[in-house]
């Protein structure tokens, strides 16, 4: 994950953390999307979601011997 899209995501956590409200239906996180972070920043309500649900606690990368989903091509 590039620095860039932690930093956005770590933003967009953020702002649903102090906007949404569990108790109240109508300041849902859809609403907080529409209301204060599409404002800021212009993405799609998917983007959103992907963002919002992302480990940004994790600094390291993933590399070819970590990754265990990765076909070697030559062994």
């Amino acid at each position: 994950m590039h620095n860039s899209t932690r930093k956005k995501a770590e933003l967009i956590q953020k702002m649903v953390a102090d906007n949404y409200l569990p108790e109240r239906q109508d300041r849902c996180k859809l609403w907080v999307y529409r209301n204060h972070v599409r404002r800021v920043i212009p993405m799609s309500e998917r983007t959103f979601w992907r963002y919002v649900t992302m480990d940004v606690t994790s600094t390291g990368s993933v590399t070819e011997e970590e990754d265990v989903r990765q076909l070697k091509l030559f062994e």
